[in-house]
């Protein structure tokens, strides 16, 4: 029997609706955000706080790269930062694109994935090159390479990989990136890499600190729950920034900087998320093997599940109020949908539908 959903409530949702689209944190906000937001409502009337330099330190802190303590507020207005922040990673990744794609230009990004550089690309009239999977859904690098020619100047790296949560190892990636001439760029989307449990996914800090040429943006929206407040950064060495900074303008609220400093404080509700993530993806993993339904292991924070039939899957989901993704309308794949994790209620509604609709 599938639960009744119909008098529960999600964080943030009506009564009876389930969002298992949009790859959300359910378990929201570590409770010391809520609690920094609301004291920082006191000074609102007051432009940021000299003392934000603490969420740059922090940042560099848990990444490993050099902070230049004399500079005022590194990343927005210095022209050393290896850190940049913005208002989402997507804002940053726009600037990115306006920063080393012209006409003429080709970037690489394999399909399917996240796909947001290549329509930045695209805009910047730039020629985007897509090139495969591996038939295990990871990101074939050798093909990457292969595509690499005298007009490349850019090759995205989304990582754990939407939609499939696949990874790339750190030495694949180191492998790749050494052998590319160093004019292209190697962007490095790692929105996912807060939840990835696998120790060989690559890190991204870490490439950044032994070459020019990677560049990595990162969000608060997904291991920290801070969707709402579009808090995103980038990384890389400072003569790299310093492109991106010429095309990327303004600086987050104080509101959103103190809930990041906040977040940050608070490490232990980042693996609070990845267990969440974790034990919703078995839940989801043994329905599939209870169903003989196909799956991909995941790292990220969402299941690729083939159903058969996608859309009239994601349909009857929707009717009872439990929201997916149609992953064969969105990217091509056939028979699939693609599920995020939810709390344990969620996720035990989500499958008891799935077996009421597939059983």
């Amino acid at each position: 029997m599938c639960p009744d959903n119909e008098a529960y409530r999600s964080i943030g949702l009506p009564p009876g609706v389930i969002r298992l689209s949009r790859n959300e944190n359910p378990i929201g906000p570590s409770p010391s955000v809520i609690e920094a937001v609301k004291a920082r409502c006191d000074r609102i009337n007051r432009y940021e706080d000299p003392d934000q330099i603490a969420l740059f330190r922090k940042l560099a802190e848990l990444h490993g790269v050099p902070h230049d303590e004399t500079l005022a507020l590194p990343g927005v207005d210095s022209e050393g930062a290896w850190i940049r922040v913005g208002d989402g990673s997507e804002h940053l990744m726009h600037a990115i694109a306006r920063a080393f794609l012209a006409p003429g230009d080709e970037l690489i990004e394999p399909h399917p994935s996240f796909g947001l550089m290549s329509r930045y690309a695209e805009e910047s009239g730039a020629r985007v090159v897509r090139t495969s999977l591996t038939a295990d859904y990871v990101y074939d690098l050798d093909a990457m390479a292969a595509a690499v020619n005298e007009r490349t100047r850019m090759a995205v790296v989304t990582n754990p990989n939407n939609p499939t949560g696949t990874i790339v190892t750190h030495d694949a990636l180191a492998r790749f990136v050494a052998a590319l001439p160093e004019r292209v760029i190697v962007l490095v989307d790692e929105a996912y890499a807060d939840l990835a449990e696998d120790g060989a996914c690559a890190d991204g800090a870490g490439l950044v600190r032994e070459f020019e040429n990677v560049l990595v943006v990162r969000t608060f929206s997904k291991g920290y729950g801070l969707a709402g407040f579009r808090f995103g950064y980038g990384l890389a060495q400072p003569r790299t920034m310093e492109r991106v900074r010429a095309f990327h303008g303004g600086t987050p609220s104080a509101m959103v900087m103190t809930a990041a400093i906040a977040a940050l404080d608070d490490p232990d509700h980042v693996s609070r998320t990845r267990d969440t993530a974790s034990a919703s993806k078995k839940l989801y993993y043994a329905a599939c093997e209870e169903l003989g339904l196909e799956h991909i292991h995941s790292e990220a924070a969402f299941v690729l599940i083939e159903v058969g039939d996608a859309a009239a899957v994601t349909e009857a989901l929707a009717e009872r109020g439990i929201l997916v993704k149609d992953a064969e309308a969105s990217w091509g794949i056939r028979g699939m949908i693609r599920v995020s994790y939810g709390n344990e209620a969620e996720s035990r509604i989500f499958t008891g539908a799935l077996r009421d609709i597939l059983g």
